[in-house]
């Protein structure tokens, strides 16, 4: 969930399997890359990163940090390229006109079904329209508690319209259901069930062998497992008593500022500081930037943690299908 501000383990529920068809690259990635090359499309790229960058977590000047007001519009189910069957919730009246606002709804959903191809895609169930006013949490990505197999995708109706903002965003919250995908994690219904249970999760990530990522514990060969590994394991015991705060006190400003030190301690380890909030964070982040960034050439780690996905040709050719949506609607 990519939010300006957001507890670690407040929607970590994001599993989807990624099913990546070679016949589809070999039609994909040549038109991709000759869109990488046309000028526009950098331009575009550039912007879209841009859209996305800001030190979240600086607190300067906060006393006390407070959640905004927060309701679901309309639930929608997913059937391939489409949404069907809305499902309006009891909502306010100063939020009728949002969510009697179908046309925008829908333009936010094509948007993501554009950019992530179907095949891709296939695990997303629902569709969920929200508003927590502008400028909060844009968009998530939840397990569907009745098929911990299934996703739902959440999109905020307050900020649909900064679509640079809204396309790295979805691109994040994408890249969550691809690394802790069921074929990357294990489904674990009790997580689900009790995902804020703080003792739960810990004695979880006790039991497992590879990585826990507080949705379920990762399997060997897991993106997820082998990006903590070889990104996190020295900085794991100093983040932890960081994280760990959040849990300590209602008021989440001392979180927020030592979490923002960690960045600024670590700042060539994090491609920005959102991605300090947990690993599942900054694994989406680093996928992000991967995906509307040039391949970095340096050796810092956060230019690593990019390099790390062209290690997966099937990575390599979803970023090229991602790019030829984004691309195709910026021309």
């Amino acid at each position: 969930m990519k939010k300006e501000f957001a507890l670690a383990l407040t929607l970590f529920a994001f599993i989807l399997v990624a099913v990546l068809v070679l016949a589809a690259s070999q039609n994909r990635l040549q038109p991709a890359q000759q869109l990488n090359e046309n000028t526009a499309c950098t331009v575009a790229m550039t912007e879209i990163i841009a859209s996305g960058q800001g030190d979240v977590y600086n607190m300067e000047g906060a006393e006390v940090y407070e959640d905004p007001d927060f309701a679901y519009l309309v639930i929608y189910s997913v059937e391939g390229n489409e949404i069907t069957d809305p499902s309006f919730e009891s909502v306010p009246v100063d939020w009728l006109d949002e969510q009697k606002n179908s046309a925008l709804q829908a333009e936010a959903w094509q948007l993501f079904a554009d950019v992530i191809p179907a095949q891709n895609r296939d695990m997303i169930a629902k569709y969920r329209v929200f508003t927590d006013g502008a400028d909060n949490t844009l968009a998530a990505v939840e397990q569907n508690p009745e098929d911990i197999t299934q996703w739902i995708l959440d999109v905020d109706m307050a900020d649909i319209e900064n679509k640079d903002l809204l396309l790295s965003t979805l691109v994040h919250e994408y890249a969550h259901v691809l690394t802790l995908s069921a074929s990357q994690v294990i489904p674990d219904q009790e997580v689900v069930d009790n995902w804020n249970d703080y003792a739960l999760l810990q004695k979880k990530a006790v039991a497992c062998p590879d990585y826990f990522t507080d949705t379920g514990c990762s399997y060997s060969n897991s993106y997820i497992n082998a990006f903590y590994n070889r990104f996190w394991l020295d900085i794991a015991d100093e983040w932890a008593k960081i994280s760990a705060m959040q849990h300590e006190s209602k008021d989440l400003v001392p979180y927020y500022n030592a979490l923002y030190q960690f960045y600024l301690s670590h700042s060539d380890e994090f491609v920005d500081d959102y991605a300090t909030t947990h690993p599942t964070e900054d694994i989406a982040e680093s996928f992000t930037y991967f995906v509307f960034s040039p391949k970095p050439t340096g050796d810092s780690i956060k230019e690593q943690k990019i390099r790390f996905f062209y290690e997966y040709p099937e990575l390599v050719e979803l970023r090229a299908s991602i790019l030829d949506g984004a691309c195709s609607m910026e021309q």
